[in-house]
């Protein structure tokens, strides 16, 4: 019995046809989307590319706190009352992104039953990523951790076809989104490129079926697992 293909929501053309004030941004590689402090008037919403949110302490300490997607949110807590942005996102690579004023989301949320649904999901499976990354930290070794950062970013937890070739991400970022050190996210990619699991080249191709097996033992083997996409 083969799974059915779940249409694919687009906010774009819905908030198009409710006349719904929205624009179409694009960013290069390395380009900032939203800081940290800002005041809190926008919903970006990924339609292209990878974003990644960091967050600075008053000391100038920064860390990575996820790298997110095509089809995710950025900075939706102004929908519940934020008036500051709490991270900083950058574009990882070049995006194309929907940017949505609050008050045009609002609109949209309450009177589209179909948006409203597509918000929750998105929502919903993006905590379901924080409450998964916090048990990571607690009970996986910084391997698995970084196996499982590497299949992520390939979104091998997507039922659709993952991406083999994701954008270089150094190594830097690769620690702080695994809460490690440098020199040990330096050694497990080194190991993971003789095992065969990664190579370099112009990008970073993660061979999920082989990695995954890194994860064989961890309670987060199965990352075939249906998200709301």
């Amino acid at each position: 019995m083969t799974r059915q293909r779940r249409k694919a929501f687009h906010p774009e053309v819905f908030l198009t046809k409710m006349d719904a004030k929205s624009i179409i941004v694009l960013f290069r590689e390395g380009q900032a989307i939203s800081s940290q402090g800002d005041a809190s008037k926008e919903v970006f919403y990924i339609e292209k590319g990878q974003v990644k949110l960091t967050v600075k302490s008053k000391r100038g300490k920064e860390t990575v706190l996820a790298i997110l997607h095509r089809g995710d949110y950025v900075d939706a807590g102004c929908m519940t009352g934020q008036a500051f942005r709490t991270a900083s996102a950058t574009a990882l690579t070049r995006c194309r992104v929907l940017v949505i004023e609050k008050k045009e989301m609002m609109r949209a949320l309450h009177n589209g039953h179909e948006f409203s649904d597509h918000f929750i999901a998105c929502l919903l499976g993006r905590n379901i990523r924080i409450e998964e990354d916090l048990i990571d930290q607690h009970l996986c070794s910084c391997e698995e951790r970084l196996a499982r950062a590497l299949l992520l970013i390939a979104r091998y937890d997507k039922i659709r076809k993952p991406t083999t070739v994701i954008p270089k991400i150094s190594q830097e970022t690769l620690g702080g989104l695994i809460r490690s050190t440098r020199s040990r996210v330096s050694y497990f990619m080194n190991k993971f490129k003789k095992q065969g699991y990664i190579e370099y080249g112009k990008g970073l191709r993660v061979h999920s079926s082989s990695l995954a097996g890194v994860l064989q033992d961890s309670m987060f083997s199965d990352l075939r697992a249906a998200r709301p996409s």
